[in-house]
């Protein structure tokens, strides 16, 4: 989802990492695995004006500057042209990554005349890469960041497109779901992790909540030295926890009630190991069964183990294998 696996590398062997989660189903505490309800649309918001837009977004990258805690690789970037574009263009890194994550590509769309900001997703981008904050990370945060950015874009152009990566994937996705918005691309996203077997993995990341969280690397064998240097080198299980829940969140009620952006491309990798694609799929085409007409792209040429397909550190072929691909959805 940013770092490695989840962007980049599985090490960990998936029979271990479910035979473990598979103990916790014969946890006794069951209750914190209760349904999530269906959301009910957000009400529509009138954009706030383009200065005040790009003060409110300067202003909190200033905080976050300010903050000796946070790296700054980790800030929020917004490249604008001084007034309204046509395309603004918003950028959700993955899992453990930060916002430098998506900086080439953001340069990218700015250069093509977009307005693009790359916002920091809550509890990522900190100088401490072994820290466990993400323990604090929660559904009804993301929901709310998801929320509050696209409220944010609508001020810096006349059309909003988001994007995103893994974790960022499945908040594109919940603003699919929520808000009116032009085009959502989720690119691999987040709902279930890639399960073996299935009926294992699924029930037992739930439950991940009832017992003490636990703190894995990506890499067991070079562990905090793991690329990039700006992105955690492993993640708490609990974080891992609330990522599934949102996926719940994000696929509770599909069938009753329409997303409501006007277009949505899917973007999948064949062989991508993190994430399961059959569930993303399956939202799809229940989404699609109600008249949607959102589409589906699967990447071309991308190696086999690879789930990050943005950061140019990691995966530099992304730079022609993907780049393209995702500013002409945009741009056309």
């Amino acid at each position: 989802m940013g770092g490695a696996p989840f962007g980049g590398r599985w090490v960990i062997d998936r029979h271990d990492f479910t035979t473990l989660l598979g103990a916790s189903l014969l946890a006794p505490a069951l209750s914190a695995c209760a349904g999530t309800a269906v959301e009910e649309p957000s009400p529509a918001v009138t954009p706030a004006p383009f200065a005040d837009t790009v003060r409110t977004i300067r202003a909190a990258i200033a905080r976050d500057a300010a903050d000796p805690l946070i790296l700054p690789a980790g800030l929020s970037r917004l490249y604008e042209h001084g007034r309204p574009t046509e395309h603004a263009v918003v950028l959700f890194h993955g899992f453990t990554n930060c916002p430098q994550q998506f900086d080439e590509l953001a340069r990218g769309y700015y250069a093509r005349g977009c307005n693009v900001y790359v916002p920091r997703i809550p509890h990522h981008g900190l100088k401490d890469r072994l820290t466990r904050d993400l323990d604090n990370l929660t559904v009804g945060k993301l929901e709310r960041f998801a929320d509050e950015t696209f409220v944010l874009a609508r001020g810096l152009g006349t059309s909003v497109a988001a994007l995103g990566l893994s974790l960022g994937g499945a908040l594109v996705l919940w603003l699919a779901k929520t808000q009116p918005i032009d085009l959502a691309v989720p690119i691999a996203p987040f709902l279930l992790p890639l399960p073996d077997p299935q009926f294992v993995g699924a029930p037992a990341l739930r439950l991940l909540l009832t017992i003490p969280s636990m703190y894995w690397w990506w890499d067991v064998r070079i562990k905090e030295h793991t690329k990039p240097d700006y992105a955690y080198p492993g993640y708490t299980t609990h974080a891992i926890a609330e990522l599934v829940f949102l996926g719940d969140a994000i696929r509770a009620g599909a069938s009753a009630t329409k997303p409501r952006a006007r277009r949505c491309v899917i973007v999948l990798n064949e062989l991508d190991n993190a994430v399961d694609n059959r569930v993303t799929r399956s939202l799809l085409a229940t989404w699609n069964r109600d008249g949607a007409g959102y589409r589906e792209l699967v990447l071309a040429g991308i190696p086999p183990r690879r789930h990050d397909v943005i950061d140019p550190t990691t995966f530099p072929q992304g730079r022609t294998l993907v780049y393209p691909v995702l500013e002409s959805l945009v741009l056309g």
